[in-house]
């Protein structure tokens, strides 16, 4: 955890697994516009129908001689729902049509159908009836411009109330969103992924580069061999190797890649050096951190440590002037 965020190394270890996050967009969009598809489409409530007429308010003068203005958008809403309105529309209604249900619970559906407003000048009122079927909607406001009609007749307030737009029922147009949806879970899918690999990076305790090894332990990296390639191995051997062969009788090579933890009794008796042999990013930091304790423990003698089976391309893009001159470190 005091490593710090090598940011380099972490770009380009996820160059070799952008198809996780390609993957996961995919299954972002899939899974977001399938469940658009399944809400919207497949399992979509009813289909609504609209109708809006609209009304023109011939008010009538106060005592005072002004006309009166009190009536506004709000003030129209609530009275389509109460009894000076609401009870003339279902007169109206229930005689215009067959309906042989309960009352009240038609009552209650079209007060939940019916809506009014002033837009912008009061002497222009908006009425609006939307339900699940184009015959009751046609009806519904119908009966809701007769209603309005003997209601400005009878009210003090108005000289008279009259229809200049009669609404007809029409279906309600539902935009489609489903490239909306599938883009938002492309990129959630997008962030969910980076956000996973970045912990997965975060946490992988492998050994890619020798500052991985270096930050964790105080013994140098001495040298890396990459995967099928031995030349640029034997390039990148840390010409310490050669002093350490002088110091010592004997290097005695150990993989920390073998879960089974042995030190050869040869690395204990003081004239050889144990060389620790680090597979390249194979997941297995907490077994590489045994390996050095348990040598250590047993007063094993550690030199350095070789990184085997690296990637050549990594190692090229994340060492600036790698391959220039005689390609060393």
């Amino acid at each position: 955890m005091r490593e710090g965020i090598d940011l380099k190394l972490m770009a380009l270890l996820y160059r070799k697994k952008i198809w996780i996050s390609l993957v996961g967009m995919l299954v972002g969009a899939v899974f977001a516009g399938g469940l658009y598809f399944l809400m919207h489409v497949l399992y979509a409530p009813a289909r609504e129908y609209e109708a809006v007429s609209k009304l023109y308010l011939t008010f009538a003068k106060d005592d005072d001689g002004d006309a009166y203005q009190y009536y506004n958008g709000y003030t129209w809403n609530d009275l389509m729902k109460t009894e000076p309105i609401m009870d003339k529309i279902m007169d109206t209604l229930l005689k215009e049509t067959d309906y042989a249900g309960d009352k009240e619970t038609l009552r209650r559906d079209v007060e939940a159908a019916v809506s009014a407003d002033i837009l912008s000048d009061i002497r222009l009122l908006t009425v609006t009836v939307r339900t699940e079927s184009p015959e009751m909607t046609d009806a519904i406001i119908r009966a809701a411009e007769e209603a309005l009609i003997r209601f400005g007749g009878e009210m003090t307030e108005f000289d008279s109330i009259e229809v200049i737009e009669h609404g007809q029922a029409g279906l309600v147009a539902v935009e489609d969103e489903t490239v909306r949806a599938c883009v938002a879970g492309a990129v959630g899918g997008l962030l969910a992924s980076l956000i996973g690999l970045a912990m997965a990076l975060v946490l992988d305790g492998s050994v890619y580069v020798p500052s991985d090894f270096e930050k964790r332990y105080p013994y140098p990296v001495l040298g890396v061999t990459f995967a099928g390639n031995e030349e640029a191995g034997r390039e990148w051997l840390n010409t310490h190797v050669d002093i350490m062969k002088e110091e010592w009788e004997k290097l005695i090579y150990v993989d920390t890649g073998s879960p089974k933890i042995e030190i050869p009794g040869e690395g204990l008796s003081g004239q050889a050096g144990i060389v620790l042999q680090i597979p390249y990013g194979r997941g297995n930091g907490k077994l590489l951190e045994r390996w050095v304790r348990e040598a250590e423990f047993l007063k094993g003698v550690i030199v350095g440590a070789v990184i085997t089976e690296a990637d050549l391309g990594l190692y090229r893009l994340y060492f600036v002037g790698f391959g220039r001159k005689n390609g060393r470190r």
